[in-house]
């Protein structure tokens, strides 16, 4: 069985190895510290084969060395999700350490030090990031990952505590108990450590992808597609909807360029996600024009926060982006009714009353209800200006 595992645990762990770097090419967080820990463990365990190849004490050595530089890339790639760059030095010491007892080990012919010195370093290695994951399992796939490093990690104290009873004097190192425990043990608990690891860094992934698709990247709010999705079920309970836009948007291109245009986009955008409630969905649907959804609001709690929005805009954007010209935008809002076939509907006579807004003059809010007449809702009369 030993023979078996010293040719499939190179190539399990080297597939390991080649399958995060094919994930890490794709952009997942954390693959590549994956892909050369498993690569290093690969590494050590195909020493044997090489050691059969060209006897030499060398290569204790040298498999004590890739053994501990994989530890330490686990432990780097776990505490990249829940901690990245934590106790750094203290693991590089960690790693010198035990890499130093190994090779001293191995000069004076003792193989039980060496392999206390390997197991406890690699134990110490990937414990350190279990201490700093406390408060950072929230999802599953960080859990089943926990669990598949504590396995790995109580793998290696408990064959370096029982070097004495696995390894008998007398007894060569291929035939020991030892080594079949290490050999076994590995190939379960390195499998397991294995697909977790490859479970979340693809499920990291997939979020990244849909976190893309659904969120404007100027303004951080969502884009058409995540509002949708977001208010797909939502919007039934009832509602209100603001619907926005900045004032001669294009004048502010043509005359400062699209940059400090695309500040004034940013600007707005974070006025509207500090100043809606927490469950509100608030989203970019294009250029300049921006959706607020406010679940559970009537029409007067929303003008109150559309008032609030086109406040704030109007006096403090232009002076945080240095302009002399007063930055305004305009508001369109309606209620949500169950006789609506989609929320689009409630947008469509949101854009309806945004359009009255700017036609009487702009930097105000008003109101269009469904089966009414539209009518104005402005604020102060002597703080409305005409941009």
């Amino acid at each position: 069985m030993g023979e078996n595992f010293a040719f499939f645990l190179p190539i399990m762990m080297a597939s390991f190895g080649v399958a995060f770097l094919i994930v890490w090419g794709w952009g997942a967080r954390g693959a590549g510290w994956w892909s050369g820990a498993f690569f290093s463990v690969a590494g050590g365990f195909a020493v044997p084969v090489a050691f059969q190849a060209l006897p030499t004490h060398i290569w204790g050595i040298v498999a004590d060395l890739l053994f501990a530089t994989g530890f330490l890339l686990f432990s780097q790639a776990l505490l990249d999700r829940w901690r990245p760059g934590w106790l750094l030095r203290l693991r590089c010491a960690i790693w010198g350490g035990s890499v130093a007892l190994c090779a001293f080990a191995v000069l004076i012919d003792h193989v039980p030090l060496e392999l206390v010195s390997s197991d406890f370093g690699c134990f110490l290695l990937i414990s350190l990031p279990l201490v700093a994951a406390r408060g950072q399992l929230r999802r599953w796939s960080d859990r089943a990952l926990y669990a598949a490093a504590v396995l790995v990690s109580l793998d290696n104290l408990v064959r370096g505590s029982s070097v004495s009873f696995t390894l008998p004097s007398g007894v060569p190192f291929r035939d020991s108990d030892y080594a079949f425990l290490m050999q076994a043990l590995a190939c379960m608990f390195g499998l397991f450590l294995a697909l977790s690891a490859l479970a979340a860094c693809v499920l990291d992934l997939i979020a990244r992808y849909r976190h893309d698709a659904h969120v404007d990247p100027l303004s951080g709010l969502l884009n058409r597609r995540g509002f949708d999705e977001a208010v797909a079920r939502r919007h039934r309970r009832g509602g209100s909807l603001i619907a926005c836009d900045i004032d001669h948007f294009k004048r502010v291109n043509d005359e400062h360029g699209h940059g400090l245009g695309d500040r004034v986009i940013v600007a707005l955008g974070d006025m509207l996600r500090t100043l809606a409630p927490a469950d509100a969905v608030a989203a970019r649907f294009g250029g300049e024009e921006f959706i607020l959804f406010l679940p559970g609001t009537d029409a007067a709690g929303a003008a109150g926060i559309a008032e609030a929005v086109r406040t704030h805009f109007a006096e403090q954007a232009a002076a945080r982006l240095g302009l002399s010209r007063p930055l305004t935008a305009s508001f369109g809002l309606t209620t949500l009714h169950r006789a609506d076939p989609s929320i689009h509907d409630a947008i469509a006579r949101a854009d309806s009353a945004l359009y009255e807004a700017k036609e009487k003059g702009r930097n105000r809010v008003c109101v269009r209800r469904a089966l009414a007449m539209p009518h104005a809702v402005p604020a102060t009369d002597d703080r409305l200006r005409r941009a």
